[in-house]
């Protein structure tokens, strides 16, 4: 499960509902087929449905899953099957139900669904948004129609490929500030967006019990128990002076925490001669907002 996935997607329902002439017409992966949902009733026209498709991780090295660049697909599909009235500034404007008067309502909706997004800054959804967005890679938008019978039906389907903030690995406290913690503050703030079940889950995951620090540098990097001991991070075992070993009773303090190759009586050049090694420390990294590495060497 991706916690942020989730978030990116649930924020994009809110800060779209009453921001279209789909109104509060706005579902998260409803499955019910666009073409079938369209034809319900006339309260089910305009309609978005909202989705997450492919959540790529790219650039990976090793097993370091979350600091990685992400290509996460942020979906809408906007469909029309009637006439629609809406008002655009002070204007009331109309769309006929003819193939013509429907494209017109898409370009419409789309218009309006882009802006409620990312160029919305009176909106506390929208913000929350583009706090999770690093970056939008591109957007691409398709187009769907059908005419059976006397039912006819116009949709666009949009895609927005994004760059994503890093989930949080279990044990990691989740840092101030930061998205997860702030959707619970915006879903208080705003109840009528029906949020607060997803705040209860982001409270959770804000009050979870931290690990030592040498257990959130493994889970941030992906890494081997042997392998922290040879960067000097994870637990020391008792039958030095094999440093990087998978053998021996765990050398910790009473924390649980690990101490590190620094504090060794061998001296650095004397590791780096007798088993090779340097007296290295690990880094948690971690894609944030602003595009900053976050750096924790003090495990």
């Amino acid at each position: 499960m991706s916690v942020i996935r989730m978030l990116t997607r649930l924020c994009a329902v809110a800060a779209l509902r009453g921001r279209t002439w789909a109104d509060d017409r706005v579902f998260d992966s409803d499955n019910t087929p666009l073409s079938e949902a369209l034809t319900l009733n006339s309260a089910a026209k305009p309609y978005i449905v909202v989705y997450t498709d492919a959540d790529n991780r790219i650039e990976v090295d090793g097993t370091d899953l979350y600091g990685v660049k992400r290509e996460l697909s942020l979906v809408l599909e906007i469909g029309v099957a009637s006439k629609v009235e809406g008002a655009t500034g002070e204007a009331m404007l109309k769309t006929p139900l003819t193939d013509e008067g429907m494209e017109i309502a898409l370009d419409m909706v789309e218009d309006q669904a882009v802006i409620a997004l990312f160029g919305n800054p009176q909106s506390a959804w929208s913000e929350l948004l583009k706090e999770m967005v690093i970056s939008v890679e591109r957007m691409s938008g398709q187009r769907g129609a059908s005419a059976e019978r006397d039912r006819r039906w116009a949709a666009r389907q949009l895609a927005f490929v994004c760059d994503v903030v890093s989930d949080i690995p279990l044990g990691v406290p989740v840092p101030p500030g930061h998205p997860i913690r702030t959707f619970t503050d915006v879903a208080k703030a705003h109840p009528e967006a029906n949020m607060d079940h997803v705040g209860e889950i982001c409270e959770a995951l804000v009050s979870q019990t931290s690990t030592p620090k040498w257990e959130q540098v493994q889970a941030s990097l992906g890494l081997r128990r042997l392998g922290l001991r040879g960067i000097g991070q994870a637990p020391l075992t008792s039958n030095l002076p094999i440093i990087a070993t998978r053998y021996g009773e765990d050398l910790t303090d009473v924390d649980g925490e690990a101490p590190v190759l620094r504090e060794i009586v061998l001296e650095d050049e004397q590791l780096e001669l007798k088993f090779g090694i340097g007296a290295k420390v690990g880094t948690i990294k971690t894609r944030e907002r602003s595009d900053k590495v976050k750096v924790d060497g003090d495990a």
